[in-house]
């Protein structure tokens, strides 16, 4: 794990699902790079929710900088609640794969409840079908009938501040219900707890290669 690809359907995704580990990384020499599919604009008049694309943009760039992420731009974002699997999508993706000499992916939980979590699942884990190591994670927390049941765990334990800090970033539109980023890091806490660390970020193994 030397070149290290963390794609997110929304800018959060990224640091909510391993922002922790990504940190820990980067401090390890490792290069960690961020990719985000959708432009994250979000209308939900039910929950009173207004996130702007270019807010989201810019808390981005905070927060991949407050973590020693590369932010790889995307130029041509899909709109939020739109990603679709496709070969341009996928391509575009394969692209930064092999640009970047990456040889491992961090995709999103292909089981997700989420429409822009699943189609992104689906197009990375195509176009990382040549790379040596293949995770997915969890960055919400819902209710599924295929549970996401990580087998890969790190402890971030010296890296939470840093995760936490990552996450303040982010305008309280992001934080849904003004407990998502709690939530997450009570389940940091409690993979953690299971890995006899304080703080864990857990993912599943879709593959890893030891050279």
């Amino acid at each position: 794990m030397k070149n290290i690809l963390i794609i997110g359907a929304h800018f959060d995704d990224a640091e909510l699902g391993a922002g922790g580990s990504a940190a820990k990384w980067v401090s390890q020499g490792k290069k960690v790079y961020k990719y985000t599919l959708t432009d994250n604009e979000t209308i939900f008049p039910q929950r009173n929710i207004h996130v702007k694309f270019e807010d989201s943009k810019r808390q981005s760039e905070l927060a991949a900088k407050t973590l020693g992420m590369v932010e790889i731009e995307n130029t041509d974002p899909a709109p939020h609640g739109k990603l679709m699997f496709g070969q341009e999508q996928m391509q575009r993706v394969e692209s930064i794969i092999f640009d970047y000499n990456i040889d491992t992916v961090i995709i999103h939980f292909n089981g997700d409840a989420h429409q822009d979590h699943v189609e992104a699942s689906r197009i990375c884990l195509a176009a990382a079908r040549h790379c040596k190591n293949i995770l997915q994670y969890q960055s919400n927390g819902y209710i599924m009938d295929n549970e996401f049941r990580p087998t890969f765990f790190v402890d971030i334990t010296d890296f939470i501040e840093q995760k936490k800090k990552a996450l303040a970033c982010y305008g309280t539109e992001h934080n849904r219900m003004n407990r998502l980023f709690g939530t997450n890091l009570e389940r940091n806490h409690l993979w953690g707890y299971a890995n006899e660390v304080e703080y864990a970020e857990g993912f599943k193994v879709i593959k890893m290669m030891e050279d």
